[in-house]
Parts: structure tokens; C-alpha cells; sequence
């Protein structure tokens, strides 16, 4: 436990960080601290967001993707845009909003912890707001959940609970916590064992895993036949590039798996779009 919470610490200082260098470096139209009031809560809702290059309302509407923060609240969210951009080049995904909500830290993004709403704010409040505002899509075939370890968790969950507003989920390095048969789980996603054959059908996952791990999830899946893609990022630090988000700055000889930016760059973050564009519908390109 002492050792997770040293991994998740260390992941929120050095995204706060890879934030502060990485802002304005973004082709398409990047927003941050961006309020909403909930018109159901009456709460701020405090969330950045990302307009692809060329975005123009009339051309929606625009697939959405939303990406749920870890638990100390950073979010990379420029490095991973620059990823998504990457990709965008090299033709691998089309057209994106993408959305990074804020604030949730500790929350697993479920209502009622910490005081929060999560599931309200982002649902049935700002998600609303951004399809009449910016023509974000509300297609759930147009539709991806993704999150980044509390969020990754998040991901797993709300993909499951939510059958009628996304298609895919992507769980960036999420922990161990997770499971459909055991209520006292920090993750406990009973959706998993009610609704199987509809998760089986209408729900594309994708696990990519860095220093955590979700054996135990993923024999559930396996047990239930639920598929899924799966990735673990290299072991050998060769694999890695001088200057990598993997790297521990102070220290290139060892790595630092567990940050957002990590998640998302080289050839397995090109994967990772690959597969959320592959599970779009799109009728035709923007």
C-alpha cells in the first residue's frame, strides 16, 4: 500500500510538471480550467478541453473521447493530446474532442466519495452542455471512455455501467482493485457479471499496463469471456528513448512507468488510438 501511494504521489508531481512544460505546444484548440455549473448540482465543474486543428462546429458532429485523471488529479493532458496528434498525423485516428474533467481526485469517479459527483457532473450534466456547445457527438458508437489509474479504474467502471453512452473503454495502468464478485473491492464493478453477453457485444476494452497490474480482472474477463486488448509496456529500459516519459528524469537508468504521458507516447500510445479509432463509427471523415 505504502509503496502504491509513493507510485501515484510520484505520478501527480511529475504530471504537474510535464503540464507546465508541455502548454501551447498543441496543434488543435487546447483549454484549460474551463467552468461549467451543473444546471442538476449547482456545482463548477472544472474541466480542460481539446478542439481537433480544424475544428468548426458546422463539420459536427465530432467523435468525443473523455479521460478521467488518477487519483492525485494530474492529467498530462497536453502530452497526451500531443500523442493523439501524432497519431492524427500519421493517420491512424480521425477527428477527436477530447475531454479532461478535473478536480475528482480520490473519488474512483463514482458519486457520492469525497462529496463529489463525478458520474453527474460528467454525465448527465457537462456532457449535454458540450453537444449543444461544441457538436460533441451524442452517438455512443462515437463515444470512448479512457482514464489514466484511478481513472483507468474509472474507465472500467463506467464503460460497464454505461452501455448507452460509450463503445470503447481504454484503462491506462490500472491497479489491482478491481472486480465484478467482491463488494468490499475498491473497484467493484458488478456490471461485469450482469450485464456479460451485452459487455461481450457492445463494449470494446483495452488494458495497457506500466507498473501496475490487473491480473485479476483480467481473469474475470477471461472467465467470462469477455474480450479485450491487452499490452504491457516493455520491461527493458532499452526500450526506451533517450528523453522518454518513461524515464525517471534524475535518474535515466530507471524507469518511471506509471504518468499518463508514458501511457500514450511511442508505439504502444499509437496503438492505443488505433484502437479507439477502429471502434468508431463514423459515417464520414471530418
Amino acid at each position: 500500500m505504502k509503496r502504491l501511494t509513493l507510485i501515484i504521489l510520484s505520478a501527480f508531481f511529475a504530471c504537474a510538471a510535464q503540464a507546465q512544460r508541455g502548454a501551447g505546444v498543441n496543434e488543435g484548440n487546447y483549454q484549460k480550467n474551463l467552468t461549467y455549473k451543473g444546471p442538476l448540482s449547482g456545482d463548477d465543474i472544472i474541466y480542460t478541453l481539446y478542439l481537433p486543428p480544424g475544428y468548426h462546429k458546422e463539420k459536427g458532429p465530432y467523435p468525443l473521447a473523455i479521460f478521467l485523471h488518477g487519483a492525485g488529479g494530474g492529467n498530462s493532458s497536453s502530452q497526451v493530446m500531443q500523442s493523439y496528434e501524432a497519431a492524427r498525423k500519421a493517420g491512424r485516428i480521425g477527428n477527436f474532442i477530447v475531454v479532461f474533467p478535473e478536480k475528482y481526485g480520490g473519488t474512483v469517479w463514482r458519486d457520492g466519495a469525497k462529496e463529489k459527483r463525478p458520474e453527474t457532473n460528467i454525465l448527465k450534466e457537462l456532457l449535454p452542455y458540450l453537444e449543444k456547445q461544441y457538436a460533441a457527438t451524442g452517438d455512443r458508437r462515437q463515444r470512448t471512455i479512457m482514464g489514466f489509474s484511478m481513472g483507468a479504474a474509472g474507465s472500467i467502471y463506467w464503460g460497464a455501467k454505461y452501455l448507452d453512452l460509450f463503445s470503447t473503454a481504454v484503462a491506462l495502468d490500472a491497479g489491482g482493485g478491481t472486480s465484478f464478485s467482491d463488494p468490499k473491492a475498491r473497484n467493484y464493478v458488478p456490471e461485469y457479471g450482469k450485464k456479460t453477453e451485452a459487455i461481450r457485444k457492445s463494449l470494446k476494452i483495452r488494458l495497457v499496463q506500466g507498473a501496475l497490474n490487473t491480473r485479476n480482472f483480467r481473469a474475470s474477463l477471461d472467465t467470462l469471456q469477455i474480450p479485450y486488448d491487452y499490452v504491457q509496456l516493455p520491461r527493458d529500459i532499452s526500450a526506451y528513448p533517450a528523453g522518454s516519459s518513461c524515464l525517471n528524469r534524475k535518474d535515466p537508468t530507471r524507469k518511471f512507468l506509471h504518468n499518463p504521458a508514458c501511457m500514450t507516447e511511442g508505439k504502444w500510445g499509437e496503438q492505443t488510438w488505433s484502437f479507439i479509432e477502429k471502434g468508431t463509427h463514423r459515417k464520414e471523415k471530418q
